[in-house]
């Protein structure tokens, strides 16, 4: 789990996935719309969405800053919760993901129109482990750092080491929301495309090491049985 492989066996997995939404989704495509109307919901508890006549806005702690909103998709792939999701609760969306065919693809397909009218940023080709805030365009910029399963692939110091990171980028009183996997019991490791399922007791372990506060917890429903459990998380640096 520690090897220097460890990163470069999860590139070569994922570059070998098609760049499609069911690829993203490891060939179950019709997970897209349950997923997607349940974290509208869970954000939607934190976040007043954008309309024609006023910026998107944080609810918790309330604000009257009224400045455009921003968001980052943390392993973004092609761009499906870009585009599902966090447009309908943002004014802007950069993104960050570590397969160049994916950054590609979100670049001159998937989210070309949104790229040309703005309310795409940055997309950025990056591993999770290498990106940093402090000192770039990404410091104190974001509302919400937003990550969707891609934090079973950083290991415990580099997650750790991530959410640190990640406090550089959040404006005051933004939040970092998690949406991954949970294993019954401790991690599960999957060799094939290396990464770990974590249980909610170990998500919540790694919270602590990283000082930030749990503020919600949602598990999401609607998915077919035999997956693992998949959880939400609104969190707050302390």
């Amino acid at each position: 789990m520690e090897s220097p492989a460890w990163y470069t066996d999860a590139e070569k997995y994922w570059n070998n996935v098609p760049a499609t939404i069911n690829g993203m989704l490891g060939g179950l495509g019709q997970l897209a719309r349950p997923d997607a109307v349940t974290s509208l919901r869970f954000l939607s508890e934190f976040v007043n969405p954008p309309s024609s006549s006023t910026s998107a806005s944080i609810l918790n702690p309330p604000t009257a800053d009224q400045r455009p909103s921003y968001v980052l998709d943390c392993g973004a792939g092609i761009g499906r919760v870009t585009k599902q999701v966090l447009l309908k609760a943002f004014d802007h969306v950069d993104l960050v993901e570590n397969c160049e065919a994916f950054v590609n693809q979100a670049k001159e397909v998937y989210l070309k129109d949104e790229i040309e009218s703005g309310r795409v940023g940055e997309v950025r080709c990056q591993g999770l482990q290498n990106v940093h805030f402090e000192g770039t365009s990404w410091e104190g910029r974001y509302d919400v750092i937003w990550c969707q399963w891609v934090l079973g692939h950083l290991t415990e110091a580099d997650l750790i080491a991530f959410f640190e990171r990640c406090k550089k980028g959040l404006k005051p009183g933004g939040l970092i929301f998690i949406k991954e996997n949970n294993a019954k019991v401790g991690i599960v490791i999957d060799e094939d495309d290396s990464s770990m399922t974590r249980s909610d007791l170990v998500w919540k372990e790694m919270f602590n090491k990283s000082s930030l506060r749990l503020l919600r917890e949602e598990v999401q429903k609607g998915f077919p049985s035999g997956l693992f459990a998949v959880k939400m998380y609104a969190l707050e640096p302390m």
